[in-house]
């Protein structure tokens, strides 16, 4: 049974890192950059810039922050609190916060350079490094917005006496009066006596900058209880087992693919523990792949109590997270489990994925009829997150020296590539045209691997692209009930009581009466078919398969089981 976690090539990234920085095209002693900066305008010009920046961080007391947002412009803010205390300007107003440029453009710009911003934000160490080397490219107009939000992030830097601002929110803060955009930087301060500002900056209390700043104010609204409980969620990983996970996409109206997560744990999908052991063996994932519609007349009467436990763990978990999820019951019974792998997140998490109907897999925001979460519910508890910005926080906490990896060199890869291209364009003698051609493919080769791995590393977007296709075929919930109910009803004299039967049948006739009532009224409270004997099963009761027998049936009766009966 193949697995993701399997696919993280971090030694195959290091190795394409190590050649590509082996070029050298910008390293001030290689002719290539020596006959790039030969040009008189553009020697001039890069000086400029030079003098101009050094002067900048010479005189950091020139540097204002901004106070309020311009319309159409870009900003860069920093969030570094302690505690209950966060740091802000004198005013007690307003956060550190930068303008990168008076107009952005269109929403594309921002979203390609919030995407490069992420990159940078794993390699803060890196920054000067790599500002240095777009400088001598300081001519390619794609650079632009990137050369001013790493100078931006060098201000603040120095302003704060912090060289890694934190954690890159998930996406960009748009003031919707003004348009102006925002890239926030979130960081916990574990020990704030030894920071000295170099500018008007001091700590106060969240409760005292909340009262002094308008919730209508962009700048002020920038930080809320939300946004530190995403930083802090997002550094926390499920604990060690094997889940059950949740997922659901939506594309807005920006076009923008986004996903459903938990906002406790936003770098994972809304999921209930399974077990401890992460491991899922060839036996129990068969057993579960007999019950998929092209082999629907398979049995399981040869399967052993593990298997069997496996499969009663499974119906545990699938009822809890539906539960949780303010799934209706006839709903629940569509959903399918993915039955391509089980995916490793890392060497002691892995998750089972559970993926309702069809048509709600990647469903359009307006199209309510597809949503089939109770939103109203969930708004507090689950956030729809950009599918990239989950990808790279749930990386860095799964995965840390992957994504790590993969930003470091696809940041070099960029940059000797433009280089490269320029240098190839700038080539006029036959031999600079047979020298560059070959660098360029060379460095496309690394690319178009580097895209593959990635792409592999990528398992929400192809678990949500597979799933999608006609001739896929997942594992129905109803399925396993089926089979489930079929196993208990052809040896309830081994396991259940006369007491314990009856009430398994007196769940069976409420469950009938719910959809019923559901036909007639249109809609129904889950919780209503709770009763009594829907009890809470203990880890000692799922390591007893006598036990399960047990207590299982009648954990199942929030469903329309009489839906197959």
């Amino acid at each position: 049974m193949t697995s993701k976690g399997t696919r993280y090539d971090t030694e195959q990234i290091e190795e394409i890192y190590r050649e590509v920085k082996g070029y050298q095209l910008l390293d001030d002693s290689s002719s290539s950059s020596s006959e790039l900066s030969s040009s008189p305008i553009l020697h001039t010009a890069k000086n400029s810039l030079r003098r101009g920046l050094l002067a900048l961080f010479s005189a950091p007391s020139t540097i204002k922050f901004a106070k309020s947002a311009k319309r159409d412009s870009l900003y860069l803010a920093c969030v570094l609190y302690n505690k209950d205390r966060v740091m802000v300007t004198e005013e007690d107003r307003y956060l550190p916060l930068l303008e990168v440029e008076n107009s952005y453009g269109t929403n594309a710009t921002v979203t390609t350079a919030f995407n490069w911003l992420m990159k940078v934000n794993c390699h803060w160490s890196e920054i000067n490094k790599l500002k240095h080397d777009m400088e001598k490219l300081n001519n390619v107009t794609s650079y632009s917005v990137k050369l001013l939000l790493l100078t931006a992030l060098q201000q603040l830097q120095s302003l704060t006496g912090v060289q890694d601002l934190g954690m890159l929110h998930y996406q960009p803060i748009r003031d919707e009066n003004t348009g102006a955009v925002v890239f926030v930087f979130v960081r916990q301060i574990l020990d704030s006596k030894h920071f000295s500002f170099q500018q008007n900056l001091k700590w106060t209390a969240l409760a005292k900058f909340h009262k002094n700043t308008p919730r209508s104010d962009c700048l002020g609204s920038i930080l809320s209880t939300e946004l530190i409980m995403y930083r802090e969620g997002s550094h926390q990983p499920v604990s060690p087992g094997l889940h059950l996970g949740y997922l659901q996409a939506e594309l807005c109206n920006n076009r923008v693919l986004s996903v459903m997560v938990p906002s406790q744990n936003p770098n994972s999908l809304p999921s209930v523990k399974i077990r401890d052991n992460a491991n899922v063996t060839k036996d129990e994932w068969k057993s579960l792949l007999e019950l998929s519609s092209h082999c629907q007349q398979c049995t399981d009467n040869q399967s052993n109590k593990s298997k069997n436990l496996f499969k009663r763990q499974l119906v545990r978990a699938t009822r809890k997270l539906m539960d949780y999820l303010n799934i209706p019951a006839d709903v629940a019974l569509r959903h399918e489990i993915y039955s391509c792998e089980v995916l490793e997140f890392s060497p002691r998490v892995s998750f089972i994925i559970l993926l309702p109907p069809s048509p709600a897999i990647c469903h359009q925001r307006s199209d309510a009829k597809l949503t089939y979460t109770a939103d109203t519910q969930l708004n507090q508890e689950t956030l729809r997150v950009p599918v990239k910005s989950f990808e790279v926080s749930h990386l860095h906490t799964y995965q840390p020296s992957f994504i790590s990896s993969y930003t470091k060199a696809m940041l070099a890869l960029d940059v000797e590539m433009t280089a490269a291209l320029q240098a190839q364009r700038e080539a006029f003698s036959r031999t600079e045209i047979e020298t560059t051609k070959p660098l360029v493919e060379d460095l496309k080769a690394h690319n178009l691997t580097l895209e593959n791995i990635w792409k592999e590393a990528r398992w929400l977007t192809d678990v949500v692209r597979t799933a999608r296709e006609k001739n896929y075929t997942g594992i129905l919930v109803k399925a396993l009930y089926q089979n489930l109910l079929n196993e208990h009803k052809g040896d309830t004299s081994q396991h259940y009581s006369t007491k314990e039967a009856s009430c398994c049948q007196h769940q069976l006739t409420k469950s009938d009466q719910h959809k019923s009532n559901t036909n007639n009224c249109g809609t129904t409270n889950n919780a209503d078919t709770m009763t009594s004997c829907n009890t809470s099963i203990s880890n000692e009761e799922l390591s007893d398969p006598e036990a399960s027998d047990r207590v299982i049936p009648c954990a199942l009766n929030y469903l329309d089981m009489g839906a197959f009966i």
